[in-house]
């Protein structure tokens, strides 16, 4: 019979290797190692359930049993280890981490397809927070992220038929008589949408395009969630595709306060797949591009005002003209990556940018859109 500690660490051993076995593309085996470990971590927690003197032991196992069930699917076990441990007296930084879990594990409920048929070449998008009903969402919430997939589909679409990246025009016309971009009428599962991607008409299974799209989507934007940049260079390595795909799902993400949670379903081999995008941080923006030399200041330039100029006619970058409230006017420059799908969209509207010096020149960094 394991003791607590050793059940502990064994599964943690476990959980590492899922880690590894998923960086390396076997999910099969990942999920058998997260299994094991949620078993052995499950375990130690119900050991010390009833020892409520033994904090913060007794709710750190708690959480991170629950922690592990979540990521297996293993939804109600999950919520039960969160209310063992929300049952005793935790520390009010591990209750805050157990309450954020519980949080997550409703939203994989609503990630959950619950008689939905997707196809191959589909993609739920699920939505829940404090903007979202039950089935109703700001306009606005929704239809800025099913652009933004629509566009990292066109994107991701032109990049696996190695097309060089388009810094200005729209898709060639091949590329819109072979692949359109429809959407389901929403479901009241928090707020759902089925997004397909291909032809109106159902392809022949395995034939199409939608569904290496939709893989390559989900294997990508999973990259980015476990922080794995390495890999996601290896699997994206031209920098202006690399830069768009970053910039593009930071779009994607919940804002934390209309939106909170931001997740997507597909099938995968007839089973299903989620990837769980986490709330916006406010200053981990992508690594910009190379630019000229020069000292670049430490702390990024902050703006605020309204867009009111965009021209991607340069070879090397594109430029801007922000407008402050008091008529100050910043002209700055951006990378070609950026222009068409990040920066146009966002023409007139009053907008955050975040720039560095190089030289004379404003750089651009980040831009974003302001919220009422």
């Amino acid at each position: 019979m394991l003791t607590i500690m050793e059940s502990h660490h064994q599964a943690m051993e476990l959980a590492d290797k899922a880690d590894r076995l998923k960086r390396d593309g076997r999910f099969d085996e990942a999920r058998e190692s997260l299994e094991k470990a949620f078993e052995l971590e499950r375990h130690a927690a119900l050991k010390v359930r009833d020892r409520y003197t033994v904090e913060p032991t007794r709710s750190i196992l708690s959480r991170s049993a629950a922690s592990l069930g979540l990521e297996c699917h293993r939804l109600r076990e999950a919520e039960q280890m969160i209310s063992i441990g929300l049952s005793g007296e935790p520390p009010e930084e591990i209750a805050e981490e157990l309450r954020d879990l519980l949080e997550r594990v409703n939203f994989s409920r609503h990630l959950s397809l619950r008689g939905i048929e997707l196809n191959p070449d589909e993609i739920q998008l699920s939505m829940w927070g404090g903007g979202v009903g039950l089935g109703i969402v700001e306009t606005r919430e929704v239809m800025d992220r099913v652009s933004r997939m629509e566009t990292l589909s066109i994107r991701t679409l032109e990049r696996k038929l190695r097309r060089p990246f388009r810094k200005s025009g729209r898709p060639g016309k091949d590329i819109a008589d072979r692949f359109g971009f429809f959407m389901s009428a929403p479901r009241a599962a928090s707020f759902s949408v089925t997004i397909r991607l291909g032809q109106p008409q159902r392809e022949i299974p395995g034939a199409g395009l939608g569904q290496d799209v939709v893989k390559e989507i989900m294997d990508c934007l999973e990259l980015i969630e476990q922080g794995d940049r390495i890999k996601l260079q290896e699997r994206i390595p031209d920098p202006d595709y690399l830069d768009n795909f970053e910039r593009l799902s930071r779009q994607l993400l919940p804002d934390g306060q209309k939106v909170g949670h931001v997740g997507l379903t597909c099938l995968v081999d007839g089973r299903e797949r989620r990837v769980v995008l986490k709330k916006r941080p406010s200053k981990d923006l992508p690594a910009p591009p190379e630019g000229p030399e020069g000292e670049i200041s430490d702390a990024p330039l902050v703006l605020h005002g309204s867009l009111r100029h965009a021209d991607s006619t340069g070879k090397r970058h594109g430029l801007i003209e922000v407008v402050e409230r008091d008529g100050t006017r910043h002209k700055v420059l951006v990378p070609l990556s950026m222009m068409a799908d990040i920066v146009r969209p966002m023409f007139e509207f009053d907008v955050i940018v975040w720039a560095k010096r190089h030289g004379q020149s404003l750089f651009l960094e980040d831009i974003d859109r302001v919220t009422e």
